[in-house]
């Protein structure tokens, strides 16, 4: 009988997980599931989460696609295009917490998938594999995924730029420049479109800061600036246009207000001390911080081209905005991509004794983490009071789940200390950071209810929307984030203000211009005494705090929830 051909004969262990390919695909599947799995899961988180995918609601209700609105009040700190995102995922998926944070799972996946092809373009396949592993599993990446906000699809088109920008530089036949650099201004105009001139400043000074420091100054030839700014004008112009002569004065507002003056002056109270950005970087690259040095070591050690561009992709930004007077930590979600390509680089090339020492360490902490909650849910007197009714109440099946997770991350914590290949570890870590994510959203979930008007919402409703159309509903001198959003009234509610002072529904917009509402709408701004005229003259009903239930004379309290009460006159 004749052999066995070699490529016939089943594969040894070790041989499959050598191979990148295998890697690959188990990465892929473990990306795709944290990205994706129970996206609506949780409920939306107050502020951003609820006001965002307020404003695209409202953009499917006035049919505005041109002028943002929240509470049918113009929402002009952010240009449109996130919100036409968002809106266009409601109108094909219905309006669900899913479809709001779907924009932003894209996204990410995106960054993902353009980070892999780059680094393995650059580096190879092993590089690319643990880039896009180290990318996923970042605690910050992992978080602004599946959240409603912008800064994840402005990091996508950020990333883009830079990377067709890099690209362009080391191609060597001129049409493939040419279509790198035309990709690259394209991106930087949808990045415009999604946050304004950061969407360009951003990888404008890192593209600049290269070129000086390589001296490359033929690179600016090579870029063909006046295409390039025919095509950012082309895509950026005509919404920004239509915005202005829809409502004369947003330029002036948007550029000056929400950019020169964030910036230079503490005047929107974002201040923070000037190593901040050192903590979130710390924080929001967990686990991989602990591997820092080793990446620092090897960037001193290699000195190349590559290296040099993403050291100044993640260094240039970080600078930058500390130095502004405001300062917000998805400002540096834009830099993982090149902290990702180069701690997987670094990962690819093997790690010294110390290194992988300080890797177990990582994914011990976790596991001691998953450890210490697998204990509590045993016992739930090891528990902090406010966790216990939680724990309390999961299945027997989620309770073992922790478990195995603990297992697999003390496993992982022991591989990274043997002689083994430190491929073999990456199909480990992907199931692993799998089973963590699957255990920590159960955990979230619950908490986001007590972050969340949903609850508020869910219980008031049925009052809401049996009242008679002409009955204005009030929010009294407070910020409800999401109850527009969940109560999706057709109308907007009337907010009890002072004009002129700090913040109204967290926009100082509306409080110094105190703006009309959208065409065809009742007005939603109400001064005080605006409101105890028409408190006294025909039936509201008023969302207050319960500590300001006093400042309302009469009132008959209809049902309270979560330290707010639904009133109403008469």
């Amino acid at each position: 009988m004749r052999p066995a051909a070699a490529a016939d004969r089943p594969r040894s262990l070790a041989a499959l997980l050598d191979d990148s390919r295998i890697a690959a695909a188990i990465l892929a599947l473990s990306a795709v599931f944290v990205l994706f799995h129970d996206l609506g899961g949780a409920a939306l988180f107050n502020p951003d989460e609820g006001r965002n995918a307020e404003i695209a609601r409202e953009v499917l209700e006035t049919g505005d696609w041109i002028t943002p609105y929240y509470n049918f009040l113009p929402r002009i700190e952010k240009p449109m295009f996130f919100y036409a995102a968002t809106a266009a995922s409601f109108k094909l998926f219905g309006v669900s917490e899913t479809a709001a944070r779907l924009p932003s799972a894209l996204a990410a996946l995106g960054i993902l998938v353009i980070t892999y092809f780059f680094v393995r373009r650059i580096a190879g396949a092993w590089a690319a594999l643990w880039s896009a592993l180290v990318l996923v599993t970042a605690v910050q990446f992992n978080i602004f995924a599946r959240i409603v906000i912008v800064d994840m699809v402005l990091a996508f088109f950020i990333t883009t730029a830079l990377m067709a920008f890099y690209l362009a530089s080391i191609a060597e036949l001129q049409n493939v420049k040419r279509r790198y650099h035309f990709l690259m201004y394209a991106a930087a105009a949808g990045a415009t479109l999604v946050k304004g001139p950061i969407g360009f400043i951003f990888p404008g000074m890192i593209v600049v800061a290269y070129i000086t420091a390589r001296r490359k100054w033929s690179a600016l030839k090579e870029m063909e600036l006046g295409w390039g700014v025919l095509i950012f004008l082309l895509i950026v112009t005509p919404w920004y246009a239509a915005a202005e002569m829809r409502r004369p004065g947003y330029l002036a507002y948007f550029l000056g207000q929400e950019h020169f003056v964030r910036f230079l002056t503490p005047h929107f109270n974002r201040g923070k001390p000037w190593y901040y950005f050192f903590g979130v970087v710390a924080v929001g690259f967990f686990p991989w911080t602990l591997i820092l040095p080793r990446i620092a070591a090897r960037l001193w050690q290699m000195r190349d081209d590559f290296a040099l561009f993403t050291l100044l992709w993640a260094v240039v930004p970080f600078a930058f905005f500390s130095l502004s007077s405001s300062k917000m930590s998805e400002y540096l979600l834009p830099i993982y991509p090149a902290l990702a390509a180069l701690a997987g680089i670094t990962l690819a090339y093997g790690l010294q004794r110390i290194d992988l020492r300080l890797l177990a360490a990582a994914w011990l902490l976790l596991g001691l983490a998953c450890l210490y909650f697998f204990a509590g849910l045993i016992a739930p007197t090891l528990v902090p009071a406010a966790g216990r009714e939680f724990v309390t109440q999961l299945p027997r099946a989620e309770i073992a789940s922790v478990g195995v997770v603990a297992a697999l991350l003390f496993f992982a914590a022991a591989w990274t200390t043997l002689t083994a290949p430190l491929e073999r570890l990456m199909p480990l870590c992907c199931v692993a950071f799998a089973a963590l994510f699957f255990i920590g959203h159960r955990v979230i979930a619950p908490i986001s209810l007590d972050r969340s008007d949903k609850e508020l919402a869910h219980d008031s409703a049925a009052v809401v929307r049996s009242a008679d159309a002409t009955v204005p509903v009030v929010i009294y001198d407070t910020y409800l984030p999401s109850l527009p959003f969940y109560l999706a009234l057709h109308r907007p509610m009337a907010v009890v203000a002072h004009r002129g002072d700090g913040e109204i529904l967290g926009s100082f917009y509306l409080s110094k211009e105190w703006p009309s509402p959208a065409p065809g709408y009742d007005p939603a701004l109400l001064t005080y005494e605006e409101f105890d005229r028409q408190w006294g003259q025909r039936r509201l009903l008023v969302f207050v705090k319960e500590k300001r239930l006093f400042e309302l004379h009469g009132a008959k309290v209809l049902l309270r929830a979560d330290g707010v009460a639904l009133v109403t006159n008469r």
